[in-house]
């Protein structure tokens, strides 16, 4: 999916919200906006049209636009509707829930870079069956899912995609497509996931590999990986500069070089170890905390996934499918959690967030590689302030992202203690002027 231009912060948007005067298009597209602080203060300003106030209200917002109050004006026509969807991000969102959005506005609403709005689109009543084709082949998993649903979507599209190697449910692919190879154009034709099921198969068309290779989405791109007459070089064009040796599939690796692509720098290559048929569930429990949601929720959809990595991870703050946060168990063991804080991404995540975390833990996320972990351990309740302060005096700025002053009296012992933190913490000693030489600058 093409993905949202670089716009000014929202702080920037609420200012100009409640700044702009003389210019009513600019005060539009910010009343609706998707953060309702923006929208709250264009709604204030007295140069805001009233029309697209009337109409956001008409549309199912409430009067202050904070939100929705669940009443919605049946009475609206397309037009209307189509005006709000030139508006702005919020205004559309209520057009794709709105009963009365026709098919050419709900069309244009399936190309936008919203999960949410191809969402609605999806489960829209109203959604032609040509739009739904193409959401049964979108980039998100659960707008495919809600479009395979449809009522209005055609058998025909569903019978290719399986045919392709779809699951069912469209989530993932099943297998090895089994369709004509000839059809395997019209597949790839559909869309991002059709373009990844068709790039799997041997016989997929040289035109359809070209354009998975330099393909905008690195799912679709990591297709590439399981297709064993995919040419080098596309699948070397893929790797770039993180390629130390060739590559050309994952289709014959033996069990040692699948794990060690497990810590592949490409998240097509992950991913696309979690697909391999030889993933053994050691490998498949590594992956599960990796830093990228799309290879955990794979990973959590496993059946060769050990249930009992993914309970751990339900346990310190997951949801069950891997994609997201939900509450932790208060009552999970100190030792797991230091256990997860040694781990990938994601579980190091999850560990940071625990209030149960011990804080010879903490200390070490201080210095973890990621600045949001080290952001989120200097906020922890049990953070040790003995390490935060020796981290500072070793010249580690106090937003944790930088390199700050430092002090000069450190001792070699206590640089050597912030540079075994972690990463960050190597970095940061690597400034400092009493630095062993082994890390400096």
């Amino acid at each position: 999916m093409t993905g949202t231009p670089s716009r000014p912060p929202a702080f920037i948007r609420r200012h100009a919200a409640t700044s702009i005067a003389n210019d009513p298009n600019a005060l539009v597209t910010l009343v609706c906006d998707e953060n309702f602080w923006v929208r709250r203060e264009a709604a204030r300003n007295p140069e805001t049209p009233g029309w697209v106030i009337d109409l956001l209200v008409r549309a199912g917002a409430a009067p202050d636009l904070r939100g929705r109050d669940g009443h919605v004006d049946v009475s609206m026509t397309p037009q209307e509707l189509h005006r709000l969807v030139e508006c702005g991000p919020w205004a559309r969102q209520l057009v794709a829930d709105h009963p009365n959005a026709g098919f050419a506005v709900l069309a244009a609403l399936a190309s936008m870079s919203s999960q949410r709005i191809r969402a609605s689109v999806a489960r829209h009543a109203n959604t032609a069956p040509e739009t739904l084709d193409r959401l049964c082949a979108d980039a998100e998993p659960d707008v495919r899912t809600l479009a395979a649903r449809h009522p209005s979507t055609s058998s025909e599209t569903l019978d290719l995609l399986a045919g392709a190697g779809a699951s069912p449910d469209l989530t993932t692919a099943s297998g090895t497509a089994r369709c004509d190879p000839s059809a395997l154009s019209d597949v790839a034709a559909l869309g991002p996931f059709g373009r990844f099921l068709a790039a799997r198969h041997p016989t997929c068309p040289s035109a359809v590999l070209e354009e998975v290779a330099v393909d905008e989405d690195w799912c679709v791109r990591s297709a590439l990986f399981d297709n064993p007459s995919a040419p080098r070089r596309l699948t070397e064009l893929v790797l770039g500069e993180s390629m130390t040796e060739p590559l050309e599939s994952l289709a014959t690796p033996d069990p040692e070089q699948l794990t060690a692509l497990a810590d592949h720098p490409l998240p097509e290559i992950r991913l696309a170890v979690v697909r391999h048929p030889s993933a053994d569930a050691a490998t498949l429990g590594k992956l599960a905390s990796d830093g990228t949601r799309d290879i955990r929720r794979l990973v959590a959809a496993d059946p060769r996934t050990d249930p009992s990595d993914i309970a751990l991870l339900v346990r310190a703050g997951s949801t069950a499918d891997l994609a997201g946060l939900a509450e932790p168990d208060l009552g999970l063991d100190p030792n797991l959690l230091a256990s997860l804080s040694l781990g990938g991404s994601w579980a190091r995540q999850l560990a940071v967030r625990h209030p149960s975390t011990p804080p010879s833990s903490i200390g070490r996320l201080l210095c973890d590689s990621d600045p949001r972990l080290r952001e989120w351990a200097a906020a922890h309740p049990s953070v040790p302030q003995e390490t935060v302060a020796l981290i500072q005096r070793a010249g580690g700025a106090e937003d944790w992202q930088g390199v700050g002053e430092s002090d000069p009296s450190m001792t070699i012992a206590e640089l050597q203690r912030v540079a075994s933190l972690g990463p960050w913490g190597a970095w940061v000693v690597s400034w400092h002027p009493n630095a062993p030489t082994s890390l400096s600058a």
